[in-house]
């Protein structure tokens, strides 16, 4: 494709604002929404929320267990230091015509990074780039695509495969959902209802996960340990926790 025949409509990456953030906290933190929703909300991308949300991610301590929670002040701080930290060294630095280029001819066009870095040369852009750097950049979030977006070479790493299994969200046909709940209880005037989470330990270092029950009123939490998100492990937890 002819590069004088590419949309160059300006765009500049999308940065989160500190709004976005205090945002993401309730949505992520209160809501448990994931990755993908939350980016629809904003109109983020996913992999930006991602990397926020491990930028931000804190340690709290509860009566039972430790439990990770996202800090919109700590993510506006750590990206602050990141952004003076990181200066001019990236080499696609602002070059968002480059961007939108390559970004497209991923999604759009099916072409592989080599081909790309090809495409690259034979352009009029001021920037050049070897296809391994464009497969950094995607692997860095540095740019609005994952590996599974590519048509050649979309091998993803074991790690990244359980994040998207953890936050892929299958209905239950047969029971209820959360939207058949009474709109009484989302006043949380009244106590007594829960809601239960799954928290993922170091992605790639098999750690258990933690079951969490939080009480909507009170904010109480139960947490207990499991070895995995099965089931019949969530299963065996509550009847531990209903025992207690």
């Amino acid at each position: 494709m002819c590069q004088e025949n590419y949309n160059t409509k300006k765009r500049e990456f999308k940065q989160l604002t500190y709004k976005d953030r205090v945002k993401i906290e309730t949505l992520y933190n209160d809501e448990h929404l994931n990755y993908t929703q939350i980016g629809k909300i904003l109109g983020k991308h996913r992999t930006t929320i991602s990397r926020d949300i491990k930028l931000g991610l804190v340690e709290l301590e509860t009566s039972y267990l430790p439990v990770w929670k996202y800090c919109a002040e700590v993510a506006q701080r750590k990206n602050e230091e990141n952004e003076t930290a990181k200066g001019t060294n990236l080499k696609i630095g602002k070059d968002m015509k480059l961007a939108n280029f390559i970004e497209k001819e991923i999604k759009e066009e099916k072409s592989s990074p080599e081909v790309i870095e090809y495409k690259i040369k034979k352009g009029k852009f001021s920037t050049t780039l070897c296809f391994k750097t464009i497969y950094n950049y995607i692997d860095k979030q540095i740019l609005e695509i994952e590996r599974k977006d590519l048509t050649y070479g979309k091998y993803i790493k074991k790690e990244e495969k359980e994040k998207e299994e953890s936050e892929r969200i299958k209905p239950n046909k047969e029971g209820k959902t959360i939207h058949d709940r009474p709109k009484e209880i989302e006043t949380r005037e009244e106590i007594g209802h829960w809601e239960i989470d799954l928290v993922e330990g170091l992605r790639g270092e098999k750690e258990p996960y933690l079951l969490v029950l939080s009480e909507r009123k009170t904010r109480k939490e139960i947490i207990e340990l499991i070895p995995n998100k099965e089931a019949k492990s969530v299963g065996k937890a509550l009847d531990k926790i209903e025992r207690k």
